[in-house]
């Protein structure tokens, strides 16, 4: 296990929706900055599995993803509160993989409200929607580098959709042709919801 991180806890399945796919939620705490967070993990074809994650308080916002932390929070306990979370991240993938050795996990790097608007990033919008390079997928880009191997994951990054998926070398059904189908798919779903 990876320290520091925040202790979390596995709820199970989501039971609210049959949903499709199928969601587990995770759940922790953060007492720096007295929140609490929702991760799932959603569980697609190909032993594919995308993390998540958002604040408790922004879980009936369709922006949930983009939305920051409180900005009363000081710098000092923003950073340290931000290394905890990725850490805990991190820990709950590796948990998922010790269950699922053939694990692929890949994520997105939202990107925050600003990010979104034409003025201010318009240069880096896709006519999907999705955004180029998002100052989280560079974050969390960096960080599975430092925690995940390339000789147990091929890491292959989309940075046009700030996507970013950690293919398992193990995982004999997944190819990169196969990824970036599933991905397309994947864009063209979301937007068509």
């Amino acid at each position: 296990m990876i320290e520091p991180c925040y202790k979390h806890i596995n709820q199970g399945k989501r039971s609210d929706l049959n949903t499709d796919p199928p969601i587990n939620i995770y759940t922790f705490k953060s007492k720096i900055i007295n929140q609490q967070y929702i991760i799932e993990v959603l569980y697609f074809k190909y032993d594919i599995l995308v993390i998540q994650f958002f604040l408790k308080t922004h879980r009936h916002s369709e922006k949930r993803f983009s939305l920051l932390i409180p900005a009363s929070e000081t710098k000092e306990n923003n950073n340290k509160h931000v290394f905890m979370l990725l850490n805990t991240i991190v820990n709950i993938a590796k948990e998922l993989m010790h269950k699922n050795p053939k694990a692929s996990l890949g994520f997105m790097g939202a990107p925050k409200l600003k990010e979104q608007e034409v003025a201010y990033n318009g240069e880096n919008i896709n006519p999907d929607n999705t955004i180029k390079n998002t100052s989280r997928h560079r974050v969390y880009s960096l960080y599975v580098k430092r925690y995940f191997s390339p000789e147990l994951f091929t890491h292959i990054e989309y940075e046009d959709s700030s996507c970013y998926l950690l293919k398992n070398n193990k995982n004999d059904l997944l190819d990169k042709k196969t990824a970036d189908s599933y991905l397309n798919e994947t864009i063209e779903s979301k937007n068509s919801n």
